[in-house]
């Protein structure tokens, strides 16, 4: 699709350009071909290549693309597939309308327009999506030995991508801004540092941000259901009426998503505080494509297979229940489910509201909303605490009727109050027959002094 304009400066005349790699970056295309014309003024290739003497700081998109490409109306919209293969635009793209999707090409192909991916990015003038140039020692490597010479790969450039899949390797990143065209086997730069709890979380992120550009649009209705009855599935919250946002947002900033968030773009801070996160569901009209890759990801899959089928079904309009089962009335209040696996182990471990709320690190409110969503649960638990209390009671009257033989019915009301007290409340018969059980302390008969 890349050709030589017609209108290339004399700095690029009579070269031939190279052929673009699937998976290059539009800026790796024009470096490669910079140094191929061996020319050393920098801003005469960048105007012959984009029409820009600036072009050669902009990494992630070009300033515009009518003035580098020969394209004709019937391949006007190729520019769409152009932007999600050669440039970051492929992140954002799926997250914008169809409509959306055709201005935007149409703004790509204009002179006019300077910041025509501003309105996917989602951000702002004090929160800054950062897109740092990134490379895998390894894969320029293989290039160098392949194709002979070193490539800005497109998905190494994603805002969330900070592991090479196919290496398994943490990506090498250099923030800087340069007048020079720059090529990845020159670079010196920072390996991005990510401990190892993080790994697992980081590389998954990368395979779903690369598979963003295989995705043509997303149904966002479809995509905040999903995403809602899967908080609900792991426990985050117990119905999609009434939610408390403090709480995912708290929920959020606990997982090792906001730990890639912090590392990969530490200047949103309202995704890093969680505040964002439920704006996404609720709130907010607007998509912030980092916000919802790094949603995704917190969501407990079991395998980043998982991950991206799931995300593939949503996004299509495949949203699903959590027991599993296609939606036909969805309007409709769902019955009382099961409890989340793990909030289910901890009801069984724990004796008390306070041993729950420690190990789940919740609330007393929460562990109640799970109680009244789950009815079983809540008459096992009660069952199996009842019971305890009840052994203990008994236990405990026992041992003092036992220490003391002449004790009294009343000195065993005062010195097993509570114990006494709650079987009168919850086990009445209980404490009848216990107390028959008892030793007869009446059988001795007081001696009468005539």
């Amino acid at each position: 699709m890349l050709k030589k304009s017609p209108e290339l400066g004399h700095s690029m005349a009579g070269h031939s350009l190279i052929s673009i790699h699937p998976d290059e970056t539009i800026y790796s295309w024009c470096a490669a071909n910079h140094a191929m014309s061996s020319s050393r003024n920098s801003a005469a290739t960048a105007l012959s290549l984009l029409g820009a003497v600036h072009a050669v700081r902009q990494h992630e998109f070009p300033h515009s693309l009518d003035s580098f490409i020969a394209i004709s109306r019937a391949e006007r919209a190729c520019i769409l597939g152009l932007l999600r293969d050669h440039t970051v635009a492929g992140f954002y793209l799926p997250f914008l309308s169809e409509q959306e999707q055709k201005e935007l090409a149409s703004k790509s192909l204009s002179q006019q327009s300077t910041h025509w991916m501003r309105a996917a990015l989602g951000s702002s003038r004090t929160q800054k999506v950062m897109h740092p140039l990134k490379w895998c020692h390894r894969c320029i490597q293989d290039d160098l030995e392949t194709i002979g010479r070193p490539l800005w790969r497109t998905v190494h450039q994603h805002p969330v991508a900070l592991i090479c899949t196919q290496h398994n390797e943490v990506l090498n990143s250099s923030a800087l801004r340069s007048k020079q065209w720059r090529l990845p086997h020159k670079e010196v730069g920072l390996t991005v540092s990510i401990p190892d709890t993080l790994l697992q979380a980081a590389s998954n992120a990368t395979t779903l941000s690369s598979s963003l550009r295989r995705i043509p649009c997303i149904d966002m209705l479809s995509l905040r259901r999903f995403a809602i009855y899967r908080l609900q599935e792991i426990g985050v919250i117990h119905s999609a009426n009434g939610v408390r946002h403090e709480r995912i947002a708290q929920w959020f900033a606990s997982t090792t998503s906001c730990a890639l968030a912090r590392i990969a773009q530490p200047n949103l801070n309202a995704l890093i505080d969680g505040s964002l996160i439920s704006r996404l569901l609720w709130r907010q009209k607007r998509t912030t494509a980092i916000a919802w890759a790094l949603l995704w990801n917190a969501l407990e899959w079991k395998s980043s297979n998982e991950l991206i089928l799931s995300f593939a079904d949503a996004a299509a309009g495949r949203s699903r229940s959590i027991q599993g089962q296609l939606l036909l009335f969805s309007d409709l209040p769902t019955d009382s489910r099961k409890a989340p696996e793990h909030v289910c182990e901890a009801f069984e471990c724990c004796d008390s509201y306070a041993a729950v709320m420690a190990r789940l690190n919740v609330s007393r409110h929460d562990v109640v909303r799970w109680l009244e969503a789950d009815p079983k649960l809540r008459l096992e638990w009660k069952s199996r605490l009842r019971n305890t209390r009840q052994a203990e009671c008994v236990e405990r009257i026992r041992s003092f009727a036992q220490s003391v033989p002449q004790s009294r019915r009343a000195d065993i009301e005062n010195h097993c109050a509570a114990e006494y007290r709650w079987m009168r409340e919850h086990a009445p018969n209980q404490l009848i027959e216990l107390m028959k059980s008892l030793a007869n302390r009446n059988s001795v008969q007081s001696r009468l002094e005539y």
